[in-house]
């Protein structure tokens, strides 16, 4: 059967550049590769790519083949052309620096051959706490402690693992790095996979005597108490975080970070206005606070605070405090508003006397509430 056009094959055209054949091979490469595609067919689809891509990706060979054609490769154009050597051969003389590592890294995860680096101890483990506070709490921050079961770099060999310093040598494997290089055979490609050493976990050391207390690790279980000192200015739902704070590193890199989540008690007499920093405080006023607009103390967040009850003033009413809400944020010392939710109180029952005198203001009042029917 005639070979097909190799830029058919790819989906380019003789104008495309070098980066868009790159473009189009590794899709397609991607695409028929055989351990990735078990589709009757694939594989040849796969090999015609790859002779496709040897000859257009080579600014020599795609010169021939421009103006032979297959010819320019079958010993008939007179040039004796070396033609398609395989897939050594393509991966080895490929224009434009490309290789095997380049195309199918991110198909397989592997690394690239000679470019392994030792990775970085990794960070300890995280740790995720709620902390329900009052609003008052909320409001002016507060110090509080907990009991947390933690991770700590071991007291006796600091760390190293080993019972004395001169103990500790260097992994004969990854020769220090942490990692290996494993090779992997795919279809007719050897495939070079960087994975943690084996025999250190990564670590890149050994030991002659392992520490007794930690065993080896670098690190012990500890029981400690923490003290989490949670600032002015936080939000419900809010996280705030206490970098170093949480679990050791089992590699010696730095500690892993506490996160407190911020919830709140419920209260009956605090609302939280969603999106704002005022505050709503429920409070209760007798009936004749509310007729005579009389002058209140009420006790809030801040202390005793004078509110002067408005004449006429109904249930649901907010009256506005300036400044006694929740702090804008944790460094600012501006706050938002406390607004008083007045609720009017009437007693179930009055002694005789308080009924007398009720009576004969019913008589002498002439106030009847408005209604409004539809």
């Amino acid at each position: 059967m005639a070979k097909r056009d190799y830029y058919e094959v790819l989906g380019v055209s003789k104008t495309s550049t070098e980066q868009e054949i790159k473009s189009a091979y590794r899709k397609l490469a991607k695409k028929y590769h055989p351990d990735m595609n078990k589709e009757s067919g694939a594989e040849e689809k796969f090999k015609e790519v790859n002779e496709a891509a040897s000859v257009l990706l080579d600014a020599d060979k795609k010169a021939k083949y421009d103006q032979f054609g297959h010819a320019a490769f079958d010993g008939s154009s007179g040039f004796g052309g070396s033609g398609f050597g395989g897939f050594e051969d393509f991966f080895s003389n490929m224009g434009g620096g490309m290789d095997f590592g380049d195309i199918f890294s991110d198909l397989f995860g592997g690394g690239r051959s000679g470019r392994s680096s030792r990775r970085g101890p990794s960070k300890g483990q995280d740790i995720g706490l709620e902390a329900t506070l009052t609003f008052k709490e909320l409001v002016f921050g507060v110090n509080k402690k907990t009991i947390l079961n933690l991770v700590k770099t071991c007291a006796k060999c600091d760390g190293a693992g080993a019972e004395n310093p001169s103990d500790v040598h260097t992994c004969t494997k990854c020769n220090g790095a942490g990692q290996i290089i494993v090779n992997k055979q795919m279809g007719p490609f050897q495939v070079q996979n960087q994975v943690t050493c084996d025999k250190c976990n990564g670590v890149g050391k050994e030991f002659k005597s392992k520490c007794k207390s930690c065993h080896g690790k670098g690190v012990e279980s500890k029981r400690e108490e923490v003290e989490i000192p949670l600032p002015k200015g936080l939000w419900p739902g809010q996280q705030f975080v206490m970098r170093g704070k949480g679990h050791a590193s089992l590699e010696g890199g730095i500690p892993g970070d506490l996160y407190i989540t911020i919830g709140i008690v419920k209260s009956d007499v605090f609302e939280l206005i969603p999106n704002s920093n005022d505050l709503i405080m429920n409070y209760n006023i007798s009936y004749l606070d509310a007729i005579l607009g009389n002058e209140v103390i009420i006790k809030t967040l801040d202390g005793p605070v004078r509110l002067k009850i408005p004449k006429g003033v109904h249930s649901g009413q907010l009256i506005k405090v300036h400044d006694k809400g929740l702090y804008k944020n944790q460094t600012s010392d501006k706050r938002g508003d406390l607004l008083i939710k007045i609720s009017i109180s009437v007693p179930t029952s009055v002694s005789k006397e308080e009924k007398k005198i009720l009576k004969e203001l019913e008589e002498l009042s002439n106030f009847e509430p408005k209604n409004i029917i539809d």
